[in-house]
């Protein structure tokens, strides 16, 4: 059996000899060590069964919680002391705080729930991702994760609870690029026809609220959230949202102007017509607006209009997404369209307002209305589509060449 704590001397700065003790938390991990004040064994024995009898034998040690008591109101949007402080220095979301603490509630606690907090190593964290793995999760999922937990043992090791970080031993999982095979250029033809009762819904607000996302790149959020007032006659002023969580900031926190082609705004303001200056896209008068489901069904049914059918939309990645701006990897309508037409990659950021934080201080001091550029890409899409004639040559035109017969003449005009 072992004794609860154990004693050696140790020699203190006045040269004097002075018995300490190390002690044993619940878990057999050896503390300490701590001074007795004592100059021999005896008394200091007696010192420590005394703080032993107080349970006080590890004065400064206190108990190391699991991580399931650690995630208690971690993510707690009014209460969390972590998310408090965050929001001094940035804005956050509750619609952030809510999916961290799904991903805690399914994806980690379960793992590491019953775990001391000191325990969960940068070994432990990797035999967790092979876990995920061996479950078929894919790397974008595992990587979302690894992210939550991390921001949770960083604030652990920045208020002291633990020493070290664990996630200084271990990496993300390699980020795999998704193929997407956007919308072509027929595609869209087909799609935005003038007459728009042949596709889609037979209804103008659904043209006109995917016509809206093919050619700025905006959000669904960003789409269900424009109001009447922030339209103007070129352009509009992207400030707001609507999703589960009401009327709110956009997700980028970067308000901007967004060029707008006539054709487009002259749709919009026969909605305004009817919604005044509330949501645009509503079926209330402006109160509010339609959802996301029934703006995901109408671009799902436009496309069955146009012969794609529900397995090649998904095997195509085919919604509301396939019109959004995607800098780094470029496979979006909107954002490809702009590129194609000329606008350098700071000048789109600057029309879609689609900033990450790195490159937001570049691209600032850009007004979108001035890119006089991004209408015009915007009305060559949405020109009429041009026929092409069938196979046919151009005629042949008989030169008359000094000392040559007809027959010779034709010949030399093959």
């Amino acid at each position: 059996m072992r004794n609860d704590f154990t004693l050696f001397f140790r020699v203190v700065p006045s040269g004097k000899k002075v018995v300490y003790y190390y002690a044993y938390d619940n878990e057999g991990e050896r503390r300490g060590p701590w001074t007795t004040g004592q100059v021999n064994k005896k008394a200091a024995r007696n010192f420590c069964n005394s703080l032993n009898r107080r349970g006080a034998l590890l004065p400064d040690i206190k108990t190391m919680p699991t991580f399931e008591e650690y995630a208690v109101g971690f993510w707690d949007w009014e209460t969390s002391p972590y998310l408090k402080e965050r929001r001094k220095r940035r804005k956050l979301t509750q619609s952030y705080t809510e999916s961290a603490k799904k991903i805690v509630a399914h994806s980690i606690s379960p793992y590491f729930g019953k775990m001391k907090l000191d325990k969960i190593t940068g070994e432990i964290i990797e035999q967790w991702i092979d876990t995920l793995l061996e479950q078929g999760k894919k790397n974008v999922t595992i990587n979302g994760y690894f992210g939550t937990l991390m921001t949770m043992m960083k604030w652990a090791v920045r208020k002291r609870v633990i020493d070290r970080d664990p996630f200084l031993d271990v990496q993300k999982l390699l980020k795999e690029p998704k193929e997407k095979k956007i919308i072509t250029h027929d595609e869209f033809k087909a799609l935005f026809v003038a007459d728009w009762k042949k596709v889609g819904d037979s209804d103008l607000l659904m043209c006109t609220a995917n016509k809206l996302t093919a050619l700025t790149g905006m959000r669904c959020g960003e789409v269900l959230g424009l109001k009447g007032e922030f339209v103007f006659d070129d352009h509009l002023h992207l400030c707001a949202q609507f999703d589960d969580y009401g009327y709110r900031e956009i997700k980028t926190k970067i308000k901007h102007l967004v060029p707008l082609p006539k054709e487009l705004v002259k749709d919009l303001r026969k909605l305004i017509k009817i919604n005044s200056d509330g949501f645009v896209f509503s079926e209330d008068g402006g109160e509010n607006p339609i959802t996301r489901r029934r703006f995901y069904l109408g671009l799902q049914r436009a496309f069955n209009n146009i012969g794609i059918g529900e397995d090649e939309i998904r095997q195509r990645g085919l919604n509301i997404h396939a019109w959004l701006f995607n800098v780094a990897q470029a496979t979006s309508f909107c954002n490809t369209e702009l590129l194609r037409g000329g606008l350098t990659v700071k000048k789109v950021q600057a029309v879609t307002g689609h900033k990450t934080e790195s490159m937001t201080d570049n691209y600032t001091h850009f007004n979108s209305l001035e890119f006089a550029e991004v209408t015009k890409i915007q009305e060559m899409l949405l020109a009429p589509k041009v026929k092409k004639p069938k196979d046919e040559r151009p005629a042949l035109t008989l030169v008359k060449i000094p000392g040559k017969d007809k027959a010779d003449q034709s010949k030399q005009a093959s």
